[in-house]
């Protein structure tokens, strides 16, 4: 619901409290030149000591959804890390290392147009919701 850059995100199964196989679908990208892909990815999720890590990559998963009109794109090995600033305790570093075939018909110009901008949309999210989860007092 936060993250306006997928229609659709669940867990197929979890692994362990820190570990998943999860659906996602994307919304059409790059202002409608890139249209939707779905993926199955295995993740798992911790803490390096304040540094929170997320890392993982495309599976195949026999319970995923068949891949029906939307393109299954493939994600290797990936991460997300946040780091908290200390000069600036509203502030982190956001690293995002992403390696993504995105499958189908798709000029590489125009993947490097509608990239950033879905990264771009996807902070813009994240931003958002670290404003609400503050303004609830969760943080």
């Amino acid at each position: 619901d936060w993250n306006k850059t997928l229609t659709e995100a669940r867990v197929l199964k979890k692994l362990s409290d820190d570990c998943a196989v999860s659906y996602q679908v994307t919304s059409d990208g790059g202002g409608g030149m890139v249209s939707a892909r779905d993926f199955v990815y295995a993740s798992k999720k911790g803490y390096e000591g304040e540094i929170f890590v997320m890392g993982g990559k495309s599976v195949e998963y026999k319970d995923a959804p068949s891949p029906s009109k939307i393109v299954r794109a493939v994600n290797g090995a990936g991460c997300q890390m946040v780091t908290p600033r200390a000069e600036d305790e509203n502030t982190c570093q956001f690293l995002w290392l992403m390696d993504c075939d995105y499958k189908g018909w798709m000029p590489q110009s125009v993947l490097d147009i509608a990239m950033p901008i879905a990264q771009t949309q996807f902070i813009d999210c994240v931003r958002k919701l670290a404003e609400k989860l503050k303004e609830e007092g969760k943080f």
